[in-house]
């Protein structure tokens, strides 16, 4: 089980930094980036703790290599319908009162509760006039630190499948990842968040210091960029961007600088080349930046990494 005693330190929560890698589109690089910052800012000799926000589909740990697993913890934060069949009388009312398909009617005339599709509204407890539904908590997800081989531990968020919540989830594996940070005295909380602007983003972005917005110069990653940059905002949290493929579309990618900087009024913090190299990390489960640092999108990444902690973190 994970369990962790709060280590309460003034100094520590006052310079703490939470910083979001986000993307509003998935298959952007925002993993690479993520994975290669860490790795530079721990080399630089700050103190950090990552946490994989993408708890649908978490892989920061995979492009990281892997770790030494600390402790893990089971997440119970959703709750399904419970059928007492000793109290049912098979009168069907639940069955047509859900309305997510999640009760069906069985051969001996006992509904049958489906719990991957249960959003656990609590309409068939209500209804029920025999009082034989109940709603229980059941595990969504699983928390797990792991230290890193770079020396800095992640924090993975993993969603069951079928579950909803995951941006209860991804609430939960932020905090894990503050008590740690504070726990080792660290400066940073480094989130690598769910690419899109639903739930788990929000959940992610609520509460940072800053948003580092990875984007390419497609029309369609362009608009999600856009729908992100829109969510930051809202929530008042500052931001950057960084331009990942860089040179697929060099009429695009004019029209995106100019539409961040002028339009925007961002900073684009970085941009990145197309580069094969960055496949050949991922398959062997290596930072490109340690893989093969000569490489151009490396040199890039480098330059984007001193860039990043000369002009915004301040700490």
């Amino acid at each position: 089980m994970l369990s962790r005693s709060r280590i309460h330190s003034p100094c520590v929560v006052a310079r703490l930094k939470e910083i979001i890698v986000a993307s509003g589109k998935g298959g952007v690089g925002k993993t690479t980036v993520t994975a290669c910052l860490a790795v530079f800012l721990a080399k630089k000799g700050y103190r950090l703790v990552a946490v994989d926000a993408d708890v649908d589909a978490p892989n920061l740990s995979i492009v990281l290599g892997g770790g030494d697993r600390k402790s893990s913890q089971e997440i119970k934060i959703s709750r399904k319908a419970v059928i007492n069949t000793e109290k049912c009388v098979k009168c069907g009312q639940c069955i047509e009162a859900c309305q997510f398909g999640a009760i069906m009617q069985t051969n001996d005339n006992y509904p049958l509760m489906l719990p991957i599709l249960c959003e656990g509204c609590g309409a068939c407890s209500v209804i029920c006039p025999e009082n034989a539904i109940k709603l229980e908590e059941k595990m969504t997800g699983e928390l797990q630190i792991e230290e890193s081989k770079y020396g800095f531990p992640v924090v993975t968020g993993r969603l069951m499948l079928g579950e909803h919540n995951s941006g209860n989830l991804v609430t939960a594996a932020k905090k894990f990842g503050h008590i740690e940070a504070e726990n080792i005295g660290a400066d940073i909380v480094l989130v690598d968040g769910a690419p899109g602007i639903g739930c788990p983003v929000i959940a992610s972005i609520t509460g940072a210091n800053y948003v580092i917005a990875v984007t390419e110069p497609t029309p369609a990653a362009t608009r999600d960029l856009q729908r992100l940059i829109t969510v930051a905002s809202h929530f008042k949290v500052p931001s950057g961007v960084v331009i990942n493929k860089a040179d697929i579309s060099v009429e695009h990618k004019e029209k995106l600088e100019k539409w961040v900087k002028i339009d925007l009024y961002l900073p684009i913090l970085g941009e990145i080349p197309l580069d094969y190299e960055v496949l050949k990390a991922l398959a062997n489960m290596t930072p490109i930046t340690e893989f093969n640092p000569k490489s151009k999108a490396s040199k890039a990444i480098l330059s984007f990494s001193e860039t990043f902690v000369k002009t915004q973190l301040h700490l």
